[in-house]
């Protein structure tokens, strides 16, 4: 939700009425939507705008589908990551979940893209994604890169870590632990600080986790303490202070399976806004954000490889101010709101102008008896 505010401020500024309906934000910002299908769609069918924006979750991307069926008002589709990689996960909570992953949630989807006018990629990782997936609405396909709040992220602060020697080598990881393949990402680190303490003993890796799923949080906490260096390794729990995280630390780790509903990874985005050197797998949407050895280094999906790259790092500190300078630099050229705004401002328009020409050229084909 508030980075749908941002976007709807950036629209504003070019001269667009938007609204934005959910089920949380900041208070006169939005309309509250319950987060379920029929009450969502019944609320849609009273709605009256030219167009509309929906994301990943199958509520509101059905819904706007069936209102273009029922009311021909079309809508763009904010494709944010690769969803098949989220059936397995997803379906589990419903009966049949093998019916489900195979069969109601790809033909929901097919049905989604269908309609949308336009289908909006965050990564050409993604888009080349989803062209294979779906070679049919190759032709409507986009990417714009996402936005990144630069100035929030560049204004962190150094804080003590509870448990974490001042003077230690710091190594953070921010992430999300909601399917199976940011978890997998998130064991590879861990495996990987055990070749980094070899060499650096008083070496800390710190992931800062976001979750809501506890069984992902228990599951890396189990396989955590089977590993000899546990101890280097600190893991905090829905963090408000990611940006001081990121102020206080050495470099920045990141880690995705090639199959995982991973896109352009946001916390590689603000990692680099905070001027931290980045490791991370070359997977993805990774290597559109990291210019290798650059801006910090791609690795295959490896522990050792990420270790082998890490300590390249730790030994080197001018390296690490030079690639984290370098860094922000990229971040703030091609991940700007500005030029999501404008993207988005442009598409918008289009959809909007290609519809009155439509329906303008309708008319006139009616006023001459259907001929030409």
């Amino acid at each position: 939700p508030e980075r749908s505010h941002i976007l709807a401020d950036r629209l504003r500024s070019r001269g667009f009425r938007v609204t934005l309906y959910n089920r949380r934000g900041l208070p006169g910002t939005f309309v509250f939507v319950r987060y379920a299908f029929l009450p969502a769609f019944f609320h849609l069918l009273s709605t009256h705008h030219q167009v509309y924006l929906t994301s990943l979750s199958f509520v509101p991307s059905f819904s706007l589908y069936l209102n273009l069926a029922v009311r021909g008002l079309p809508y763009v589709f904010n494709a944010t990551g690769l969803k098949s990689a989220m059936y397995r996960d997803r379906s589990a909570r419903w009966p049949l979940p093998r019916l489900v992953e195979r069969w109601v949630y790809p033909a929901l989807m097919n049905r989604v893209l269908a309609g949308a006018s336009r289908i909006v990629c965050n990564s050409r990782y993604l888009q080349g994604k989803l062209e294979s997936q779906f070679p049919g609405f190759a032709y409507k396909m986009t990417t714009i890169y996402n936005g990144i709040d630069f100035d929030l992220f560049a204004s962190g602060r150094r804080i003590s870590i509870e448990g974490v020697p001042s003077d230690a080598p710091k190594l953070l990881a921010t992430m999300t632990w909601d399917y199976e393949g940011k978890a997998a990402g998130a064991r590879l680190i861990i495996d990987a600080i055990g070749h980094i303490t070899e060499r650096y003993p008083e070496a800390r890796l710190i992931i800062a986790a976001k979750t809501n799923h506890l069984r992902y949080a228990q599951g890396i906490e189990d396989y955590l303490v089977t590993r000899p260096w546990k101890s280097s390794v600190k893991i905090l729990y829905n963090q408000t202070s990611v940006t001081d995280l990121l102020a206080s630390s050495d470099i920045f780790v990141y880690a995705t399976p090639s199959e995982s509903n991973d896109s352009l990874p946001r916390a590689v985005l603000e990692a680099h806004a905070a001027g931290l050197p980045v490791v991370t797998t070359a997977t993805a949407g990774c290597p559109e954000i990291i210019e290798d050895t650059v801006t910090g280094f791609l690795v295959p999906y490896d522990p050792k490889a990420i270790a082998e790259r890490v300590l390249d790092l730790l030994k080197d500190p001018g390296k690490r101010q030079q690639f984290g300078r370098r860094g922000r630099e990229r971040v703030r050229e091609l991940f700007s709101w500005d030029h999501m705004g404008e993207a988005y401002a442009n598409l918008f328009r289009e959809i909007v102008e290609g519809k009155a020409q439509a329906a303008k050229m309708k008319t006139l084909m009616q006023a001459r008896g259907g001929n030409p």
